[in-house]
């Protein structure tokens, strides 16, 4: 009997201990090649909250899609995932994140326009980790120094043409990337009724500036830019040709410059200006968020997880190693921000750019507004038709909701 007892004191013993030693864990889904810029953070987390962050990388503009399919199929799924401002309305409408109460004492801390981008129906659902507007990359081997006017651009890619090689590069044919031409000339996504209200019924995206915009960017694309860069096909060929020297400058966001900081060339990067009517390029201007699961099963866990890596001296070690600029007021007034000439890019930029619509309705645009331009592109329709046709549509979409 006294063996028994023993045994089972024994037995209890090592239940309460390897209980006691058990770690909490979560699970961190980070965007495709940027762990690195949370992993100095994430070690110092898990020494002062003593649990285990796994993270897993992939693009994080799906990540949203495939919690849900992990879901579906009995898969693990993230505490923290990450997603673009215009999926936040979405996300929050359907449930599939939860609000982050610390936000609301912490929001001061950011850009206005951020916690703008980041809020659905007065609760803020994600936490911004980096600002993000287009710009322009040039290679000072090639052109010493950025246009004020695209008109410019224009004329020197005819020049380059002519050397067999190209001038001003970009994925023209989506709309992410083309918002800046016919928003400069008059275009918009949703109306805009103040204090940080759209309206879903009121498109301004086959207005008569929207009809110049696009009849300017299809010449634009269809005199100067590369065939093998348009279509699905084309996204593979852009940099190539960019970090090679066979184009003189490329239009595209702040997430590419780890690539051609590691690719040796001679680059610099600016605000692309003004349009042919003397308006700027007015690209979307949008955030990069973390967000909690609304599957997570340690909610309270993965909220701190995010206050953490935001404090400014992992947000700054994150922008050294990953250069995506966190919209913390603190950090963006420090020298290294201020005095750094692709941040400078970036948010002048930013002051001409046009606020991404984060309305749930705005997953209604992207397909038909893509289809808009490959119809006006390859001269399948008119611009005024190709609008008015994806206009009808969004309209029809968002109708059905």
């Amino acid at each position: 009997m006294k063996g028994i007892v023993t045994t089972a004191i024994a037995s209890l013993a090592l239940l309460f201990c390897t209980q006691a030693v058990a770690k909490d864990k979560l699970i961190v889904w980070e965007d495709t090649g940027k762990a690195h810029g949370i992993e100095k953070a994430i070690k110092a987390f898990e020494t002062q909250y003593n649990c285990d962050v796994e993270i897993h990388q992939s693009e994080y503009v799906e990540h949203i899609n495939d919690q849900q399919k992990a879901l579906s199929a009995g898969k693990p799924t993230p505490d923290v995932l990450m997603l673009p401002a215009d999926r936040l309305g979405d996300a929050a409408k359907n449930d599939f994140i939860i609000p982050l109460d610390f936000m609301e004492k912490d929001k001061a801390r950011y850009l206005p326009s951020a916690i703008t981008s980041l809020s659905y129906n007065n609760q803020i659902y994600a936490m911004p980790r980096s600002v993000e507007t287009l710009v322009i990359y040039y290679n000072q081997d090639l052109l010493k120094y950025p246009f004020e006017n695209f008109d410019d651009y224009i004329k020197f890619s005819k020049e380059q043409k002519k050397e067999g090689r190209y001038g001003v590069i970009g994925k023209l044919d989506v709309f992410y990337f083309s918002f800046g031409f016919i928003g400069g000339y008059g275009a918009y996504i949703f109306k805009d009724l103040g204090n940080g209200k759209l309206d879903p019924n009121n498109l301004g995206l086959n207005n008569d500036g929207a009809v110049k915009g696009l009849e300017f960017l299809a010449k634009l694309v269809n005199t100067t830019l590369p065939k093998s860069i348009l279509g699905n096909d084309g996204w593979g060929n852009l940099n190539k040709l960019f970090i090679e020297g066979k184009a003189a400058a490329i239009i595209t966001g702040p997430w590419e410059l780890d690539n051609f900081a590691k690719s040796n060339l001679n680059y610099g990067v600016a605000p692309l200006g003004k349009l042919p009517n003397g308006k700027y390029f007015s690209p979307l201007l949008s955030y990069r968020a973390y967000a909690v699961s609304k599957y997570s099963k340690n909610k309270e866990l993965a909220k701190k997880f995010l206050q953490f890596i935001n404090q400014s001296e992992h947000a700054l070690n994150r922008y050294s190693e990953i250069h995506e600029i966190p919209p913390i007021v603190e950090i963006m007034n420090m020298p290294v921000i201020q005095n750094d000439d692709f941040a400078n890019a970036v948010l002048t930029q930013a002051l001409h750019a046009t606020p991404m619509p984060t309305i749930p309705q705005m997953q209604a645009v992207w397909a038909p507004m893509d289809q808009a331009l490959n119809d006006a592109i390859s001269g399948k329709k008119s611009a005024k038709q190709a609008l008015q046709d994806a206009t009808d549509t969004i309209k029809n979409a968002i109708n059905a909701q």
